[in-house]
């Protein structure tokens, strides 16, 4: 939930975070300051372990866990009845020990009602956008991100992760018209002036029709000269994502196929996979239970297949919302990788890494998750 703040509130907040944006709430600028985010915490049991082979390291944890907690501050400027100025900074914290993230989407640009948005700043590219489509688990709700279904559709094989927040992202959103909409960006990756052939294109058509939803997403990010920090190595990427979902009552079920595919610029070495995940949630008053099933099916090199390099997932969430903005969350997570498979829990738990070693591969990764999240 989104609190809007009295003006006199929105300049003591604005003073204290960003001095410019206080001087333009005074003077006016920013007719309509927005505060939000939320704090998303709980307790998680994991491990990883079963792989058999020597040298594996088995591991355990018990530990408090931060899941996506972040604030953000926006605004609008209405400059005429069709036309605004919007601006959006939003930055991640982690809500168990006070350490600061990097950041996740800064943008400023303009909304036109006929003719959409336009925003320029570090902005989401790929990796999120198919949760339109029924697929919030772990994302967006009470669940760990460890729920979420990028465990098998993020990576090939746990590497080369397909998506972030990009910098220097020019991004346009189009206005719904007879249910057909979008996304197209264009990210200048690198900030080195020997790296401007660094970049990412990435286009989101998607079409809803009442309870019916359909969206395709493709990105292209070709790395050159000097690697930008955002590219895991010399690396090109194509990615793609198609998703459908359906909601009628209580239900909302969904279906995303996706395809991630690397070229290591070096040595010409292409790497592939396609996966696939299958949203199902149930709600009923305060009630809501979600189940997702992924599948990673085996990877390819050059074209030929690896065999046992596939993973499969299932989650299975109980949310109960004590009120519109706080809701409890008990979850289970299991992922049963081939016996060469490497995939992990996205953004990695326990070790802290989406693939795990050479000699985990084959293991099995679990997570039991009692949690809260806070939305203010």
């Amino acid at each position: 939930m989104i609190k809007r703040l009295s003006s006199c509130k929105a300049v003591l907040i604005a003073l204290n975070a960003l001095p410019g944006l206080a001087q333009a709430t005074a003077e006016g600028a920013a007719s309509n300051l927005v505060l939000g985010g939320q704090i998303k915490l709980g307790l998680e049991a994991s491990q990883v372990s079963g792989s058999g082979r020597p040298g594996a390291d088995p591991m355990s944890c018990f530990q408090m866990a931060n899941n996506t907690s972040y604030f953000f501050l926006a605004g609008r400027e209405r400059l005429n009845d069709r036309l605004s100025t919007v601006f959006h900074l939003e930055w991640d914290y982690a809500a168990n020990n006070g350490v600061p993230g990097r950041g996740r989407a800064f943008y400023l640009g303009f909304d036109h009602s006929g003719l959409g948005r336009l925003l320029l700043g570090r902005q989401s590219v790929f990796f999120s956008h198919h949760w339109f489509v029924n697929d919030p688990h772990g994302a967006f709700d009470a669940a760990p991100r460890a729920a979420n279904s990028l465990n098998v559709l993020g990576t090939v094989n746990g590497a080369h992760f397909a998506g972030s927040f990009l910098n220097n992202t020019v991004r346009y959103e189009a206005p719904d018209i007879r249910g057909f909409s979008g996304i197209a960006t264009y990210s200048f990756d690198g900030a080195h002036g020997d790296s401007g052939r660094s970049h990412t294109w990435y286009v989101g058509p998607t079409y809803t029709r009442g309870p019916f939803k359909l969206g395709y997403f493709h990105m292209v990010r070709t790395s050159q000269g000097r690697p930008p920090a955002q590219i895991a190595g010399n690396l090109d990427q194509t990615a793609d994502r198609f998703a459908v979902g359906y909601k009628w009552e209580g239900w909302q079920i969904g279906a995303v196929v996706d395809r991630n595919r690397v070229i290591d610029r070096a040595s010409g070495v292409s790497q592939d996979r396609y996966a696939y995940a299958v949203p199902v949630n149930y709600g009923w008053g305060r009630h809501l239970v979600s189940l997702t099933y992924g599948q990673a099916l085996p990877m390819r090199l050059d074209g030929r297949t690896l065999d046992h390099t596939g993973a499969r997932m299932l989650s299975l969430s109980y949310q109960y919302k004590l009120s519109r903005r706080t809701t409890l969350d008990a979850t289970l997570v299991a992922l049963r990788n081939a016996r060469n498979g490497r995939y992990n829990f996205w953004l990695g738990s326990p070790n802290g890494s989406p693939q795990l070693a050479p000699a985990d591969a084959g293991a099995r990764a679990g997570m039991v998750y009692l949690g809260i999240k806070h939305l203010f």
